[in-house]
């Protein structure tokens, strides 16, 4: 199977639910807010604190727009500017004022032609002054033939950046503050198509979503395993996580193709799921959720990227069919 067709499956997952018994669905999330471009195709959502400003990224415009305090939303980031490809995931660095982009080539991108297998597929890592819009630095994989895709990014508490990158190279790759250089942070046997990433508070362990499960990654030692899931809770294959997010020693959840966020409730250890607890399930406005961000006890996220609504000659549909995006709250804790 061609690598974008493989793309387009992990991230417009076959809406499963929507035929399910009403009785079946858990709505706990409300409406934080909705934008204006239906055709944005938006893969994340990120938050500025200090200036309570939200920013989503367009995988259809390789641009950024931000929302701020008083729910106004302009353009941050302009269609590719910097040589910006789709926007996919997004991380705030507050004390540094650097907003950090995983951008990578793919069919969503207006004007989009390479072709995988002759072309490759380039990817990067876009540093931008957060307070300005300004590029401050990318760090690029382009070569011909060789097909990157980078999905998503979390920090740590010093400003370092771990990266999950995917196809030719299951990996994580990182950018450490004091070299500021991308360089490959291991390649673990056993890690597929790895996607969201979170860390732990005390900056001691990842864990990412890949198609097989959940890795736990030790920083310091390298050190990798898959968390345990007796009770088969499902994470996994086609019930594969998008965005995953630490929080108060579990993690938080989003599942595209079963249209649900969950809360995976871990030992105390840190390397098994004792029991779970699922947050939203087939909410009506959900079209292909994928990532959020944690704020305030809430997970905000993207609760309609409408990544399959393409005809089978690869045109977005009429605009008259395609809805505004929505960006969905839920409480972590209730």
């Amino acid at each position: 199977m061609r690598k974008h067709l493989y793309f387009l499956w992990f991230l417009a997952f076959p809406l499963l639910l929507i035929g399910q018994e009403k009785s079946n669905a858990i709505n706990n999330s409300e409406i934080a807010f909705n934008l204006e471009e239906k055709d944005l195709l938006p893969e994340n959502i990120a938050y500025d604190p200090k200036t309570e400003t939200y920013y989503v990224g367009s995988t259809r415009k390789g641009k950024v727009v931000k929302i701020d305090k008083n729910g106004n939303e302009t353009e941050f980031i302009s269609p590719k500017q910097g040589g910006l490809w789709m926007v996919i995931g997004m991380k705030i660095d507050t004390n540094n004022r650097w907003l950090w982009v995983c951008s990578s080539g793919g069919d969503n991108l207006v004007g989009y032609n390479l072709k995988d297998d002759s072309d490759g597929r380039p990817a990067g890592v876009f540093k931008f002054n957060l307070d300005t819009g300004k590029l401050i630095k990318r760090y690029v994989l382009d070569k011909r033939g060789e097909v990157h895709f980078f999905n998503d990014l979390v920090i740590d508490s010093e400003g370092n950046v771990y990266v999950t990158h995917m196809f030719d190279e299951h990996s994580i790759y990182t950018i450490q503050k004091k070299d500021d250089t991308l360089t490959l942070f291991l390649t673990p046997n056993g890690l597929k198509y790895p996607n969201g990433i979170t860390i732990t508070n005390d900056d001691r362990f990842l864990f990412i979503a890949h198609s097989e499960g959940i890795m736990r990654i030790e920083v310091d030692s390298k050190k990798y395993q898959e968390i345990k899931n007796p009770n088969s809770v499902k994470i996994a294959k086609r019930e594969s996580i998008d965005g995953v997010y630490f929080y108060k020693n579990t993690l938080i959840s989003v599942h595209p193709d079963i249209k649900s966020v969950q809360k995976l409730i871990l030992n105390e250890n840190l390397d098994t799921i004792i029991g779970n607890t699922l947050l939203e399930v087939g909410h009506p406005m959900m079209n292909n959720p994928t990532t959020g961000v944690l704020h305030d006890g809430s997970l905000y996220y993207i609760a309609n990227a409408q990544f399959g609504s393409f005809d089978e000659q690869g045109n977005l549909f009429p605009m008259n069919k395609l809805y505004q995006p929505i960006v969905l709250k839920i409480k972590l804790d209730e």
